[in-house]
């Protein structure tokens, strides 16, 4: 098998584990509003069980960059991630308690922990080597998956009755797919598995870009887990329409991130990652200024457009400066990233519950604001450095 195939195939297989979690996940969140009925619990109480995620997905994160991805390989976590996952929202949807439904995330966080970085590390090793610009297409991927899952859900709301049944088809999907990244995916001995040093913690510019995610991860929930909640409860949107920030916003994500090697090389990772950040951000404050769906719609559009490449732009620029092995700068860089999900869930959960979901939509769009004018000073930053 040439280079250039295996290659192929591994960023075939990274893109296909993307899409179906996050198509799993989004068709999961969409329901949220009619779990938290049925648990009757509260936003906070919600908030409490994505900080469970946070946490087991940090520590499997650590755990798969520095021991499980030397060991068994690349491909091996994200197989075994995806298989953890698979029948995760299933078991969300079916606690009979709220015990068990935080308990629920420990190995939905886990999880992710395994796969995701895992597969950023083999896109990251493909660009490195090739010079080919990916991670903003192997996100959209993830993009894609919640978009299709968002759409799916409103079908599955209209059409079948039980929840249960639903995800344990999809479950029964991302089994079959667990199995066709471990027939396509990249073989260990073709992997570039450098020495694990140990534990140290990262140089200043790495933990600078993972806080840089941080924010990101921490915020982008409050579209992905909050926005159908927003919109059922705070603008009295119908369940069936609850996924439409969802579908809107990914729809967005995709475009820019399909053009996203074109905007970069006709303008810079400046522009494309700092400015549209800043400029989304003000027109999604201005959009839910008018508290109609109409226009939050649009905003929510230019909103997905003007921020979708934001992380890939950070975990390029931090790979460009590592002298670290690429699967642990990967590990570091999500690993505080998704540290977003300890502090950031529990954080709307009780700002939702005492100043209103509407509160969070205007601090999202604050904050990415804030994000891209950091992104560009970091980045001046390492040009004169």
């Amino acid at each position: 098998m040439t280079e250039n195939k295996s290659n192929n195939r591994t960023i075939f297989s990274c893109f296909l584990g993307a899409f179906l979690m996050l198509f799993q996940i989004g068709v999961y969140f969409v329901y949220i509003p009619w779990n938290i009925e049925r648990l009757q619990i509260s936003e906070s109480e919600l908030g409490m069980g994505l900080l469970v995620f946070g946490i087991s997905n940090l520590i499997s994160n650590q755990i798969s960059g520095r021991y499980i991805v030397p060991n068994i390989g690349t491909k091996n976590s994200m197989v075994l991630g995806l298989f953890i996952i698979a029948f995760c929202p299933l078991i969300l949807v079916s606690a009979p308690n709220y015990s068990s439904f935080l308990l629920a995330y420990i190995p939905f966080g886990i999880g992710v922990g395994l796969f995701h970085p895992s597969a950023q590390s083999q896109i990251s090793m493909i660009e490195n080597k090739t010079s080919r610009i990916i991670t903003p297409l192997y996100q959209a991927a993830f993009s894609a998956g919640s978009l299709v899952g968002a759409i799916a859900a409103a079908f599955f709301i209209k059409n079948m009755s039980d929840p249960r049944l639903i995800f344990l088809l999809l479950g029964l999907i991302l089994t079959l797919g667990s199995i066709a990244i471990f027939r396509l995916g990249l073989a260990k001995n073709l992997e570039i598995l450098e020495k694990t040093p140990r534990f140290k913690l990262p140089k200043n510019n790495i933990l600078i870009f993972g806080f840089l995610l941080m924010m990101n991860y921490g915020t982008m929930g409050i579209i992905l887990d909050w926005s159908a909640l927003w919109l059922t409860r705070d603008l009295l949107a119908p369940l069936f329409i609850g996924g439409i920030i969802i579908i809107v916003f990914n729809i967005g994500e995709i475009v820019s991130r399909l053009l996203a090697s074109k905007l970069i090389k006709r303008s810079s990772e400046r522009f494309v990652g700092g400015y549209l950040s800043i400029f989304s951000g003000i027109i999604l404050f201005l959009c839910i200024m008018t508290s109609n769906l109409y226009f939050i719609v649009v905003g929510m559009v230019i909103f997905g457009f003007g921020t979708a490449n934001f992380a890939a732009i950070v975990i390029r620029q931090a790979i460009n400066i590592t002298d670290e092995p690429i699967p642990l700068t990967v590990s570091n860089l999500v690993t505080l990233g998704f540290a977003g999900f300890i502090f950031g869930p529990a954080l709307v959960g009780y700002l939702a519950e005492y100043l209103g979901l509407t509160f969070n939509m205007y601090l999202l769009s604050v904050i990415w604001g804030l994000n891209g004018v950091a992104l560009l000073v970091m980045m001046k930053r390492l040009k004169y450095s």
